[in-house]
C-alpha cells in the first residue's frame, strides 16, 4: 500500500468538474462507491479515499521496535555534526577565530553534546532514546577518524 493513497485518483477516471458537484458519485472515483449514500461514511477506505488520523502513514509507527534506535542514532549523528559546524561558523563569523589553530574548541562542542546526552540518559522516560543517541554521537567521530586514517594509509602506500 502506498502512502499517497489519499491524494491519488484512479488513472482512468477524470477528476470531477464543477458541473458534476451535485451529481451522485460514480464507481471508481475518490468519492466512494455508487451504491452508498453521500452522507454515509465508507466502512473501510476505498482505493482513492482520503484517510483519517488513524490512517497515518504506515512507515512512521512509533511503536515499531526499530523506531527509537534509528531516530536516536541519527539524532546523535546530526547533533554532533551540527554542533561542530555551528560552533565553527559562529566563531568564524563573529570573532574571526580560526578553529584550525585551536582544535580544543571542538572538544568543548562535543562536551556540550555529551552533557546534554547524559542528562537525557539520567531521565527514565528518555533513557532508551538517549542510549542510541550516545551511540550515534560516539560512533560518528570514530568513523571519521578511521576513514581518515585508512585513506591516509592507502594514499601513502600507493605513493611509493
Amino acid at each position: 500500500m502506498s502512502t499517497d493513497d489519499g491524494v491519488r485518483l484512479e488513472k482512468d477516471v477524470d477528476p470531477p468538474t464543477p458541473a458534476d458537484a451535485g451529481s451522485e458519485p460514480t464507481a471508481g472515483t475518490a468519492d466512494g462507491p455508487v451504491d452508498q449514500a453521500p452522507d454515509e461514511a465508507p466502512a473501510e477506505p476505498t482505493d482513492g479515499a482520503v484517510g483519517t488520523a488513524d490512517d497515518a502513514p504506515r512507515f512512521w509507527h512509533r511503536e515499531h521496535p526499530v523506531f527509537t534506535p534509528l531516530v536516536g542514532f541519527f539524532t546523535g549523528l546530526v547533533a554532533i555534526l551540527i554542533a561542530l559546524a555551528a560552533l565553527g561558523w559562529i566563531l568564524d563569523t563573529t570573532v574571526g577565530y580560526d578553529i584550525s589553530e585551536h582544535p580544543w574548541v571542538f572538544l568543548v562542542a562535543v562536551g556540550v553534546v555529551l552533557v546534554v546526552n547524559l542528562v537525557l540518559v539520567a531521565l527514565p522516560r528518555s533513557r532508551r532514546f538517549a542510549r542510541y543517541m550516545l551511540f550515534g554521537v560516539l560512533l560518528t567521530p570514530l568513523v571519521i577518524v578511521v576513514s581518515a586514517a585508512l585513506t591516509t594509509y592507502l594514499l601513502l602506500k600507493s605513493d611509493r
